[in-house]
């Protein structure tokens, strides 16, 4: 067998492209379109920050934490410990409206980390919610698209 240069480029090529294509399905095995809702309540209050916990229902339930700096922006960061093991964090960011004693909020949110199953997971979608300014209770709905 006879092999040019040329032909050589071309295999180190092709033997290049299936690697990094079986890189990748190793590292993204999957793609969820999520939709989660959590009710949360305050846990802790300290001057600038709350800390908030209760459960997410949808997708991927589990218990959430997440501490919220109200002001404007609203920022919180989170961490949901899915049920069936492994955890999911990161962070959102939104405009306060309406009501200041209970006002809504919009903005987006980025999945950054996790742990377990979820180890390669990222992603970003947006947050919506409310949250109750003299009591802390807050009720939050993601929508988004998450790889892991």
């Amino acid at each position: 067998m006879v092999l040019t240069c040329a032909g050589l480029l071309a295999l180190v090529a092709s033997v290049r492209a299936s690697t990094s294509v079986s890189a990748v399905r190793a590292w993204v095995g999957r793609t969820l379109r999520t939709v989660e809702v959590a009710h949360l309540h305050r846990a802790r209050c300290a001057c600038s920050e709350v800390l908030e916990e209760g459960e997410a229902k949808g997708s991927l339930p589990g218990k959430v934490r997440a501490y919220v700096t109200v002001g404007a922006p609203i920022v919180f960061r989170f961490t949901i410990a899915v049920r069936g093991g492994g955890t999911l964090s990161g962070e959102g960011r939104g405009k306060p409206k309406g009501n200041s004693a209970e006002p809504s909020f919009a903005g987006t949110m980025t999945v950054t980390h996790g742990t377990g199953r979820y180890r390669h997971i990222h992603g970003k979608g947006g947050f919506y919610g409310t949250i109750n300014r003299s009591t802390f209770a807050a009720v939050m709905q993601t929508t988004g698209t998450l790889s892991y």
